[in-house]
């Protein structure tokens, strides 16, 4: 139970990240830009939650998760 929900928690946590910093990297028009973010976080979000929670090792799909939610974090900083 504690491992789906760390997974859950994480695939969330990443895909509202990117969710968020969409309009900084996306498209030109902010709405566009908003569009692309939840299509890509719709997209990551159920293979974000296969790998945390289905890999055979729980360390490492916890892992692999927590870096996707920490590239998603350092997207929010990094902006042209």
């Amino acid at each position: 139970m504690l491992r789906g929900l760390l997974a859950l928690g994480l695939a969330w946590t990443c895909a509202h990240l990117i969710t968020v910093g969409s309009p900084q990297w996306g498209p030109g028009a902010r709405h566009d830009s908003v569009v692309f973010g939840q299509m890509i976080a719709i997209a990551a979000f159920p293979v974000l939650l296969l790998i945390a929670f289905g890999t055979q090792k729980p360390l490492h799909g916890a892992l692999i998760a927590g870096t996707a939610c920490i590239l998603a974090a350092l997207g929010l900083l990094f902006h042209a």
